[in-house]
């Protein structure tokens, strides 16, 4: 099987899992598109990271494409140079539809290079929008003039403690990288 016929996929610059998608993300639907599959640290190192594939590892000259490890599926938009700059989950049906047919779907061996080792890929897509909004909202605190700061918030964001601003020592952001 070299092709896949009509799914939908949401390109996103990271990947999230299709109960994560919004209704105002670009959703698309792919007529047809080529599938490769490859092995599972291959597959794990692509879906997490940020990577450069060589699009001469490639059987065909396609920028978007999926992967799948046999398990589970990746779609994969890249720019000229093999660069992946957008990464989609499959909806839980298509993928599955997919994978009762995984061993007519062709192996290859796919080179690629690591960029950029993403530390928090586990992190599901609302903790990571709540990260940001939270950083960005301590960096622009008067720590002269707000009479309280936001000193602590644990992983979940459920706790925050709250202490005078002259008691504490300003902090630029949580999980900053």
């Amino acid at each position: 099987m070299d092709y896949i016929y009509d799914i939908v996929l949401n390109f996103n610059d990271d990947y999230y899992e299709f109960y994560e998608w919004k209704q105002e993300d670009k959703i698309i639907n792919i007529k047809k598109i080529p599938i490769y599959k490859i092995p599972t640290n291959k597959y794990l190192d692509i879906k997490n990271n940020h990577v450069t594939i060589d699009p001469s590892s490639l059987p065909h000259t396609s920028k978007m494409f999926l992967l799948t490890n046999g398990i589970e599926i990746i779609g994969i938009l890249t720019n000229k140079q093999g660069k992946v700059i957008k990464k989609s989950s499959l909806i839980f049906e298509e993928s599955d539809d997919i994978l009762e047919d995984k061993e007519l779907i062709k192996n290859i061996n796919i080179k690629y290079t690591v960029d950029k080792i993403n530390k928090s890929y586990y992190l599901g897509r609302i903790v990571k929008e709540k990260e940001k909004y939270i950083n960005n909202y301590l960096k622009k605190i008067n720590k002269l003039e707000d009479e309280y700061l936001i000193v602590k918030v644990d992983k979940d964001f459920k706790l925050f403690s709250i202490t005078p601003i002259d008691k504490v020592k300003y902090n630029e952001g949580i999980n900053e990288k």
